[in-house]
């Protein structure tokens, strides 16, 4: 028996075993929301004996028992040929020569392994912009192959005003393919009405809604390790931390949010600092975007003098921790949750509201843009502020100014001590415990803040516990498709 039939008899041994997670780019190498999305799924299913094959242009470096890796280099953005191929159909509208032969290799080089697998999650490639060679070959392998194909839709390129012009023409006529064995999965209610009321010449279908969750061990670690991030970024414990966990594209409207830094700075008025944590890369789907965007917002920075308040930390956070000759070289974004005082998003759109999810699970204090996926979990029961995207910085800053500080008359003095007692608590137990007293102190300390604070004041944590940890959202959601 040859290699490839032993393959496919193997196969069938384990008949629904085999899963594909296909995306331009892979976790732990890369990071960003959706990747945040593949390692969640890939570790929940890796650890119940599925074996997990994930097919990327670019990252990867799992290395975890039941994963195995297959880089396919035209799957990213970034490769030279993509590009010139991206540009070229982009600008003569139809199907060329060039387009086609790439479209074939990438075809060729997933059928190789899609044909042994009983499933593929494909992840935004379906309904994005940025590889048409690539879409066209999942949409082809969609019609052909006995796998069963999802297509998880984290964002739309054709909801998006600066694609309307090209709705209905090649190459956005192959995105949001049909066909009846594609299912497909969104990540909010709001994508959802995106989907069922975009004028296609097909439905779609029923469509699924499974949304991003968290884990909420990663959120609730203080350790020497957390303290170390503080002094890498020049934190104290006085400082008024905020956390924009965002990437640094267009659309999450970053100048907003330095504008409310500015803002802020001038209320405290230099009794304590404002450090603002931006921890995403810039888009590594539309880099030259990404690059000029960056640059702007560095010049911004300095001409609003903000070069000691604003941080663009993605260098130094990552999915997971990292380490090289046994020292920490990133840290994970719970990290940056854990020494922030509160988290800002200022974005002008989105799928999901990820960063919601978190700041409740790491006990934080949200201020987010009014737009229909954050208002989606607000209104369903978590405890967030929100702000139009017409507000004037100042107004929004005020918001924020009067949570922390006692200086404004409408203060809220109860979330006042709360912050304070946070800030007491990570010192306390940071300085002292971690270090000095050990895990029983550390964890006599955790019950008692827990019991006198966190519950009290606090009620986010267990609803996001119940509805949003990957466990359970994975287990009733995502093994039932399978």
């Amino acid at each position: 028996m040859d290699r490839g039939l032993k393959q496919k008899s193997n196969a069938r041994k384990d008949r629904g075993r085999h899963i594909g997670i296909i995306h331009y780019t892979a976790p732990p190498n890369e990071v960003g929301g959706v990747e945040i999305v593949i390692s969640a799924h890939t570790d929940f299913l890796a650890k119940r004996g599925y074996k997990i094959h994930l097919i990327y242009g670019s990252g990867g470096g799992f290395k975890t028992e039941n994963v195995f890796e297959h880089q396919i280099p035209l799957l990213s953005p970034k490769n030279v040929e993509i590009v010139n191929v991206q540009n070229e159909v982009l600008k003569m509208g139809v199907e060329t020569e060039s387009f086609n032969k790439v479209k074939e290799r990438i075809k060729s080089q997933l059928r190789d392994i899609l044909i042994n697998l009983d499933v593929c999650i494909v992840h935004n490639i379906p309904s994005m912009p940025f590889n048409f060679a690539a879409t066209a070959a999942i949409n082809e392998l969609a019609d052909e192959l006995e796998t069963k194909f999802i297509f998880w839709v984290h964002d739309i390129a054709i909801v998006r005003k600066e694609w309307h012009s090209r709705a209905g023409k090649f190459p956005l006529t192959l995105l949001l393919h049909k066909n009846p064995r594609i299912e497909y999965v969104t990540i909010s209610y709001y994508r959802l009405k995106q989907l069922q009321t975009i004028p296609l010449k097909h439905s779609l279908g029923r469509i699924h809604v499974i949304p991003n969750g968290v884990k909420a061990e990663d959120f609730l670690r203080f350790d020497a390790l957390t303290k170390e991030l503080m002094n890498k970024l020049g934190i104290d414990y006085q400082d008024l931390v905020i956390l924009i966990p965002v990437r640094v594209t267009p659309r999450k409207n970053l100048e907003l949010a330095l504008d409310i830094v500015y803002e802020l700075k001038m209320l405290l008025g230099g009794e304590r600092k404002v450090k603002a944590l931006i921890t995403g890369p810039p888009d590594h789907q539309a880099v030259a975007m990404g690059v000029e965007y960056l640059e702007y917002l560095n010049m911004k920075t300095k001409m609003l003098g903000l070069e000691d308040n604003v941080r663009f930390c993605h260098e130094l956070i990552g999915y997971e921790r990292t380490f090289s000759k046994g020292k920490i070289v990133k840290w994970n974004v719970a990290d940056a949750y854990t020494i922030s005082d509160l988290v800002l998003v200022p974005s002008k759109e989105e799928g999901f509201g990820l960063p919601i999810i978190e700041a409740a699970a790491a006990r934080k204090m949200m201020f987010v843009s009014k737009i229909p996926p954050f208002e989606e979990l607000i209104y369903a029961g978590i405890n967030g502020y929100m702000f139009y995207l017409n507000d004037s910085p100042k107004n929004i800053a005020y918001k924020i100014f009067k949570e922390f500080t006692l200086q404004a008359p409408d203060t809220n003095i109860v979330n006042v001590a709360k912050n304070v007692a946070y800030k007491i608590y990570k010192m306390l137990l940071m300085d002292a415990v971690e270090p000095n007293l050990g895990d029983i102190a550390k964890n006599m300390l955790n019950k008692l803040y827990k019991v006198l604070i966190m519950n009290f004041v606090d009620p986010d944590f267990s609803y996001v516990m119940d509805k949003f940890a990957w466990n359970i959202i994975l287990q009733e959601k995502l093994v039932p498709l399978l």
